[in-house]
């Protein structure tokens, strides 16, 4: 019995340890969001194309805000306009803060730290509008 006790604990710590690996390899969805992002944005660079936003996420947002590394929960706050956190979401210079709204409620937001030569950050953009050029 007591074998039969180890065996099932020694796989369930296996299966955690399995987990864990592969979950830090994927990563959230936000990471993996951010890194299709980035991708897009060094072929797109490359290419001279556009990156479109909208044709990388697969959920409803209707406004994405960019806020710059070390941005304030306040700013952030107020911007989407309701209280949405109180952290720092970047202590990084190289990173951007970008967050996905709809209807006036944060879906999503990740840490960005690809390339972006426009200027996003004038305001709440639009799908059409949320673009990032070579």
């Amino acid at each position: 019995m007591k074998k039969a006790i180890a065996f099932v604990a020694a796989m369930l710590l296996a299966a955690v340890v399995v987990y864990g690996v592969i979950r830090l390899e994927i990563g959230s969805p936000e990471q993996q969001l951010a890194r299709a992002i980035e991708k897009a944005a060094s072929k797109a660079r490359e290419a001279g194309t556009a990156v479109y936003l909208k044709d990388h996420t697969d959920f409803a947002w209707d406004k994405m805000y960019v806020f710059g590394p070390y941005t304030d929960p306040q700013t952030i706050n107020a911007a989407v306009g309701y209280h949405w956190t109180d952290r720092h979401l970047s202590y990084d210079d190289a990173n951007r803060i970008i967050v996905f709204c709809d209807q006036g409620k944060v879906v999503r937001h990740i840490v960005y730290s690809g390339y972006m030569s426009n200027d996003l950050y004038n305001g709440p953009l639009s799908p059409e509008e949320a673009v990032i050029w070579p």
